[in-house]
């Protein structure tokens, strides 16, 4: 709404009268109306081709051809067009008004500085909502580039030991599968969480391409927030503000070669406006929110001081300057200081013409617009940055614990099994060691996707495969019909965690395994030595990996001694899981 209101505001202070009233004519009014429907993001539908050629039509008899001027540059698409006609627009400006040189210059600087200024303004509000509206883009194009990524580092460092532990037994090279496979979960446990480093300065859905700190767009977007079509490309700001204060600086000097001054008035009068507008230019530059000019406090009382003594001066330029000077108040002072300001810039003008507090309203209106929308759109564009830096981040998080969990637990169970097919060729422990790896191959392709979902059933009957291979008794309650389903994955990465730990570092003879809606326990009769308890220091990310999958589903993960000198761990589903598995059993 501020947004808007600015610029509504700006463009009323346009359209007033040139000779000091405040209330536009009827077909400014008309010209007024035709602008807002170019500039507004909700009025997308509604503009066009014959809205353009209305504003045109309506731009020697509105009084301000700078509408025509703003209209040109938003709605043609084509650069060589558009700037031509642009440029037939200020020159027709200054036909219109050349009843003297300065009237030529006058005409002709205010259609380019209000066609250039609406101009920006507009796209400036347009990217604000554009970028507003697709905060999360960024961080979804990232977190997919991060996939791919992810995708090429696990081949490598996965996808190959595995392909190779395949070879080796259908070679039946028992011994180079285990070995393979020892070395690769190995490598998987020991590696720390990935962390983010700092994301690129633009993004691969292209919206802040070619941002550079003076920039206020990146490249074409085909569609707005709304669905319509957005309006041309906007210039760097910058660039703006120089072209738009060497308008209003041509028109001064222009002004002053015509009112015969004496030769020192005169040097003085062009030296003021010089100051004056040079320090406006200063003031209004573009810069990180928050961040003000140095010496503004300095920089500000000059302007004011000169602005005011050559306003009150005999022959001065035109009132802009306290205008200029009303303007940095707005920009580089807090809103409780910068508006009273301007209340009393527009009161003191208004004693000299009407016309003076108009410019001094417009004016500070549409620096105060440009500064304060190239600020938002500086945040929107920083707040998206950071959005995809904690997406990527949370993504890398996520993959090193689906490596860890998923990946490396495969991997020791392959491992397993092939030690087993060592000591016992003939039991078809190879066979099993084979379409384990087989597995775990297809979950390091699923794992960057975040499609790596285990299956309770089958981690169930690998578990109980595995245990038995290894001879380990294992004793089991509960069905998996009893949990819900949306809690299975959970309930499976826990299983095979668990049933890694044991074949990996305990010397357990007999398991007990517990299931149901309640959550999971798996126990066993001889304690994991100190260096492979999972919640041991510098043992690996097995509990902290799968305590946080169990808070993102609001249960709770314990690993520890059961009293029995054995050692268990226990997934604990909250109470609302129990009470949905009953109410769904019982449909």
């Amino acid at each position: 709404m501020v947004l808007s209101l600015v610029l509504l505001g700006a463009m009323f202070g346009m359209a007033s009268p040139a000779d000091g009233g405040w209330w536009p004519e009827p077909v400014a009014w008309v010209a007024f109306g035709v602008q807002a429907v170019h500039c507004l993001p909700w009025t997308a539908r509604l503009r066009g081709a014959w809205t353009l050629a209305a504003q045109l039509l309506l731009a020697p008899w509105s009084g301000v051809p700078g509408f025509a001027a703003a209209s040109v540059l938003l709605l043609v698409r084509r650069p060589v067009p558009r700037w031509v006609l642009f440029a037939l627009v200020v020159a027709g400006a200054g036909a219109l008004a050349a009843d003297s040189p300065y009237g030529a210059a006058n005409g002709a600087g205010n259609a380019l500085a209000q066609g250039l200024t609406v101009y920006a303004l507009t796209r400036l509000f347009h990217r604000y909502a554009e970028l507003h509206a697709a905060l999360d883009r960024l961080a979804s194009a990232r977190v997919a580039e991060e996939r791919r990524r992810a995708a090429r580092a696990l081949d490598a460092a996965l996808g190959v030991p595995l392909a190779a532990v395949l070879r080796l037994a259908a070679a039946g090279d028992a011994a180079g599968v285990a070995a393979t496979a020892r070395r690769a979960a190995a490598g998987v446990r020991r590696a720390p969480e990935p962390t983010a480093g700092p994301t690129e300065a633009h993004g691969p859905d292209g919206a802040d391409g070619g941002d550079g700190p003076d920039s206020a767009d990146g490249p074409d977007s085909a569609d707005g927030p709304d669905g319509g079509p957005l309006p041309a490309p906007v210039l760097p700001v910058l660039p703006v503000l120089l072209a738009v204060h060497a308008g209003y600086l041509a028109v001064g000097v222009v002004y002053l070669a015509e009112s015969r001054l004496p030769p020192f008035e005169l040097a003085a009068a062009l030296g003021a406006l010089a100051v004056v507008t040079g320090l406006q230019v200063r003031h209004s530059l573009p810069r990180p929110p928050g961040v003000r000019p140095a010496g503004y406090g300095w920089t500000w009382a000059l302007q004011c001081v000169v602005a005011v003594a050559v306003l009150f001066g005999p022959g001065g330029p035109h009132p802009q300057l306290p205008a200029f000077a009303a303007a940095s108040a707005l920009v580089l002072l807090p809103p409780a200081a910068g508006w009273p300001v301007l209340a009393g810039a527009v009161v003191a003008a208004g004693w000299v013409s009407g016309a003076a507090a108009v410019d001094v309203v417009t004016i500070a209106l549409v620096c105060y617009g440009l500064a304060l929308l190239t600020a938002m759109v500086r945040s929107v564009r920083e707040a998206r940055r950071a959005l995809a830096e904690l997406a990527v981040a949370r993504e890398r998080r996520r993959i090193a614990r689906d490596v860890h969990d998923l990946l490396g637990s495969g991997l020791a169970a392959v491992a397993v099994t092939a030690e087993l097919a060592v000591r016992h060729p003939s039991a078809g422990h190879l066979a099993r060691a084979a379409g384990l790896a087989e597995r775990t191959l297809g979950e390091l392709r699923a794992v960057p996707a975040d499609a790596a979902a285990l299956d309770l059933d089958g981690e169930l009957a690998a578990a109980e495969a595995l245990l038995a291979a290894a001879g380990i008794g294992l004793r089991r309650t509960g069905e998996v019909r009893q949990v819900r389903p949306a809690d299975r994955p959970l309930l499976a990465a826990v299983l095979r965690e668990g049933t890694t730990n044991v074949l990996r570092h305990s010397r357990a003879t007999r398991c007990e395994l517990d299931l149901g809606a309640h959550g999971l326990r798996l126990a066993n009769d001889n304690a994991l030595p100190p260096q492979g308890r999972s919640g041991a220091a510098g043992s690996g990310s097995g509990t902290p990996n799968l305590t946080a999958r169990a808070a993102a589903r609001r249960a709770g993960f314990a690993s520890a001694p059961d009293g029995n000198g054995g050692w268990a761990i226990e997934l604990s589903l909250p109470a609302s899981a129990l009470a949905n598995s009953q109410t769904e059993l019982t449909k």
